[in-house]
């Protein structure tokens, strides 16, 4: 006798190979889509309900051992220019740095309406340390791809703050982080008012070991 529920569980199981194919492709468009793009209204606010659900993405991140690393701060409004100037006058004092350094310094968290922050936790154990760091950069994809999704242009930026301690001593302080995290991107977020820059991309260099 043939089973009456055998052809449904096939054309369930089609179905549902129809849905896998069509989520990957919604997925693969919106990581080719994703492009570096500054070309933002720096007036029009974005939702601060968007922002949290972005962030909440960024934490379902890879985090091995659930250490839990990311830290963020959302610079917005008038926060943007004094975050700027904190840096720029923290790089001003070491001296060195040319007066056009110093002006991209002032006006480097202005470029869009939303600039998060995300930096990553430190821990006395070097590997997770480590782990810490890219956790928080996959959670940086996160909200890259999901902002695309959402029609946002987006741009991860880093600079002194970043790579100068005595300029990230000072922006953390004022973005109330700990001096011993470590930041990891400058998240720039707006509507895009225009397209991006070209740009190649690459083709994966892989190496495939079968024995």
């Amino acid at each position: 006798m043939d089973d009456p529920g055998k052809g449904l569980r096939r054309n369930l199981s089609h179905r549902e190979r129809q849905l896998e194919s069509q989520r990957f492709a919604e997925v693969a468009a919106i990581i080719r889509d994703r492009r570096s793009n500054l070309n933002v209204d720096t007036e029009r606010e974005v939702p601060r309900e968007l922002i949290d659900e972005l962030l909440g993405l960024a934490v379902t991140a890879p985090n091995h051992y659930r250490t839990k690393p990311w830290r963020f701060a959302v610079l917005t409004g008038a926060a943007r220019q004094r975050m700027s100037e904190i840096a720029a006058n923290a790089l001003a004092e070491k001296g060195g740095a040319t007066d056009a350094v110093l002006e991209r310094q002032r006006t480097q968290f202005l470029r869009a309406p939303v600039v998060i922050v995300a930096a990553s936790a430190a821990d006395a154990d070097p590997i997770k340390d480590f782990e810490n760091k890219h956790t928080v950069a996959a959670g940086v994809q996160n909200i890259l791809l999901a902002a695309t999704a959402a029609g946002l242009a987006s741009a991860w930026r880093s600079g002194p703050a970043m790579v100068d301690e005595d300029v990230s001593r000072a922006v953390k302080a004022a973005l109330g982080l700990d001096p011993t995290d470590e930041v990891v991107a400058f998240v720039y977020l707006g509507y895009p008012i225009g397209p991006p820059g070209s740009r190649e991309v690459p083709e994966p260099l892989v190496t495939y070991l079968e024995s």
